[in-house]
């Protein structure tokens, strides 16, 4: 699976996307929201070790894709295009809810330009599609689900659309500390 949008390329991890998953993960600033930790090089490994596997998986349930952006780099006389690893986005399909849950992340110097709007929004057609063809099992809902405290993800799911379902202030203990979770809901069907 694949997909492009105006400005950005999602494509499925490889190996030599685990450099670029570590330097992406291993920001403090990237975890905070997260279950985990900042990651070391080898479980930044195993997770785009596990994107590579899950999606030879069938039927298939977990999309994870990598985000890139194709800059034009100058060197003197010569202009040259290069794809550069800004994030990752992916979603995975509960067939039983006929739910589809989405998630990204994005290096923080890719902040403030829409993209991971964009991305999301990708991504969300490309499950779309894949459902209708009928690589990933169908859903009727599309879930985002984040830390309250986290106004970015807040913030993106009201650009896309989504309606906030749930807010609970204490909804799971992580990292020390009491955690809320706010759900918003894309609904495709009505």
């Amino acid at each position: 699976m694949h997909s492009r949008s105006a400005r950005l390329t999602l494509r499925e991890f490889t190996l030599p996307d685990v450099p670029a998953m570590y330097a992406l993960e291993s920001i403090p600033e990237v975890a905070r929201y997260q279950t985990w930790p900042p990651r070391t090089p080898e479980k930044a490994e195993e997770t785009v070790q596990a994107a590579i596997a899950e999606a030879e998986q069938v039927p298939r349930v977990v999309i994870e894709q990598a985000v890139l952006i194709t800059l034009q780099l100058e060197d003197n006389l010569k202009t040259a295009a290069a794809d550069v690893f800004i994030g990752r986005a992916g979603g995975r399909i509960d067939a039983d809810a006929r739910t589809a849950e989405v998630w990204f992340e994005f290096m923080p110097s890719a902040g403030g330009r829409g993209y991971a709007t964009e991305a999301t929004g990708a991504l969300i057609r490309m499950l779309r599609e894949a459902a209708e063809s009928g690589e990933v099992p169908p859903f009727d809902s599309v879930i985002i689900e984040c830390d309250p405290r986290n106004e970015r993800s807040r913030k993106l799911a009201e650009r896309l659309g989504f309606v906030m379902e749930s807010c609970t202030e204490r909804a799971f203990e992580c990292k020390g500390e009491w955690v809320g979770s706010m759900v918003y809901t894309q609904r495709l069907v009505q």
